[in-house]
């Protein structure tokens, strides 16, 4: 359905076909990131909460394609694509994403990095297909995040780089946002 979001094809309910691009669903979620900042103290909100709000402008961008249902609720995946369930995980970390240690489902997801450090936006996409026990839990009883890093999914997922670019330090791979 999916395994290549370079370029999005998806049919419209009256059997159009409609073509858009991971690009385009990122400037559009970049104009709705301008907006905000136009209307808060964008520098002075923590970075996951930032990475929240981001996620949940990528739902509203991607409810904008056709065939493309985004819920906008907890209990449901991110995103519905020609009724496949696609999730969403966003970070500024350049390597690390992490997750409630209760809403992992077995899904394809979009991994997402940003870089929000100058005015121009840039972007890291990754899909691929993650099971529960892909994610790493705390261990702690005081921690609940789940995580997951690029070199588990390079080393142990099918994947496909959708946006940007990986490359390997000493020991983790990092992405390139671009």
């Amino acid at each position: 359905m999916y395994s290549d979001l370079r370029t999005v094809q998806l049919f419209n309910n009256d059997g159009t076909l409609y073509t858009t691009t991971s690009r385009d669903v990122l400037r559009d979620c970049g104009e709705r990131i301008r907006l905000l900042k136009t209307v808060t103290e964008y520098d002075s909100l923590s970075t996951k909460l930032k990475s929240e709000l981001i996620s949940n402008m990528l739902e509203a961008s991607f409810a904008n394609v056709p065939d493309v249902v985004a819920p906008f609720l907890d209990s449901e995946p991110d995103l519905w694509v020609g009724g496949r369930a696609l999730e969403i995980k966003t970070a500024r970390t350049p390597h690390t994403w992490r997750g409630g240690e209760y809403s992992k489902r077995e899904s394809d997801y979009l991994m997402v990095s940003y870089d929000d450090s100058d005015d121009g936006w840039k972007w890291f996409v990754l899909h691929t297909y993650l099971k529960e026990s892909d994610w790493k839990s705390s261990g702690s009883s005081s921690y609940y995040a789940t995580t997951i890093d690029m070199n588990h999914i390079i080393e142990n997922t099918p994947y496909t780089i959708l946006v940007g670019d990986t490359v390997k330090k000493k020991v983790k791979y990092h992405v390139i946002c671009s």
